[in-house]
């Protein structure tokens, strides 16, 4: 059973991509006999997150192309045995890649998201199917240095996917990669929010919108930690609680303007509005925003260009690929997604305008 892309560029280890897609087949067997929906350790939340990329055979298939996708890639400069690295599903929810590194027969695997709950049921997962990580961190690239300092480790593989996109600072998460490991580090993280791709980007910019003026009704399944309310109305609130004797305008000014901000953030430039009479400066894209409790983005659009060239002045060997289309169950979708996909791989610049998802690879000697 071959398991990747169909058409899609990869490195040429064979040994390599052929230990990743069987590392694949392996887990397309597990999952294929397991329902998550059993455990009732594991959370509603990845009950339902689980459930959406597992829940058929062709679900699982896709979910695997991708993650096998980010594998391959992700190890392919890196010259130590599978069995002597360490590597890392950073923000990985689900676990399905720290299991998938499992499978492939990787040395060290470390399992890390913000959400315990989401580290809590990785680990129930990773238990139920035998392929469980060495560890399981909550937090966020603070705490996994820690982490690693303490055990005087080197994490030398971090792969994610759809996690930057949420990152509330990108900047600083790319500038503190280099401390994880003090030798060779490969790193690997792909997201669907890709602003290349024109169709993508006005979705996205249409959901920002609907997210900034909307209240959302709360369904079983969710995090309990996801803001309901219109984000207009969450950053209103703040402001207002501050009791700053500012008129509606004002308000309605400064609530504008601290769009993308955290709760600390927003009364910050309040306070500082009334002490000094500056605003703050306008956001620098027209629609993204974010939780300002969690500052979580909702899925945030950023030039992939700009996240290459940090990785760039932090020492790594940087580039930005194209991501592919995977299997679908209607036979007419397969043929124009191998289509879409050997139009990806003949060039990379029309690739990423049109390509799900885009990816940044870095590796520093």
């Amino acid at each position: 059973m071959k398991i990747i892309y169909k058409y899609a560029k990869l490195p040429k280890n064979k040994t390599l991509i052929n230990r990743v897609n069987d590392a694949s087949a392996i887990l397309y067997e597990k999952l294929k006999d397991y329902d998550v929906n059993k455990n009732n350790d594991i959370s509603d939340y990845n009950k339902r997150y689980f459930s959406n990329l597992t829940g058929n055979e062709i679900s699982i298939f896709h979910s695997l192309q991708k993650y096998s996708y980010l594998l391959i890639w992700v190890l392919a400069d890196v010259n130590i045995p599978l069995n002597k690295i360490v590597f890392m599903d950073y923000g990985g929810g689900h676990g399905v890649l720290a299991l998938l590194a499992k499978a492939a027969g990787i040395g060290m695997v470390i399992h890390n998201d913000i959400y315990e709950v989401s580290c809590k049921d990785a680990q129930c997962i990773g238990n139920d199917l035998d392929l469980v990580a060495n560890y399981y961190i909550p937090g966020d690239i603070d705490d996994v240095i820690n982490f690693r300092n303490e055990r005087d480790i080197n994490i030398n593989v971090i792969a994610n996917y759809d996690v930057i996109e949420h990152i509330y600072d990108i900047e600083d998460f790319l500038n503190k990669l280099k401390l994880l490991s003090d030798s060779c580090q490969s790193v690997f993280f792909a997201s669907g929010a890709n602003e290349l791709n024109p169709r993508i980007k006005k979705k996205l910019r249409q959901q920002h919108i609907h997210f900034e003026n909307n209240d959302r009704e709360f369904k079983v399944g969710k995090k309990p930690t996801d803001e309901t309310r219109s984000l207009i109305e969450v950053r209103k609130i703040i402001i207002s609680e501050l009791n700053l004797d500012l008129n509606l305008e004002e308000i309605d000014q400064l609530v504008e303007l601290t769009r993308g901000m955290m709760v600390d953030k927003i009364k910050q430039a309040a306070t500082n509005y009334v002490n000094t009479g500056n605003l703050p400066d306008k956001p620098s894209h027209p629609t993204n925003t974010c939780d300002p409790y969690t500052g979580n983005w909702f899925e945030h659009l950023m030039d992939p260009f700009h996240l290459k060239n940090i990785l760039k002045k932090n020492g790594y060997d940087s580039e930005v690929i194209p991501g592919y289309y995977g299997v679908s169950e209607k036979l007419s979708y397969n043929v124009i997604k191998s289509f879409l996909n050997m139009m990806i791989s003949s060039n990379k610049t029309i690739g990423l305008r049109i390509s799900p998802f885009y990816s940044i690879r870095g590796f520093k000697k």
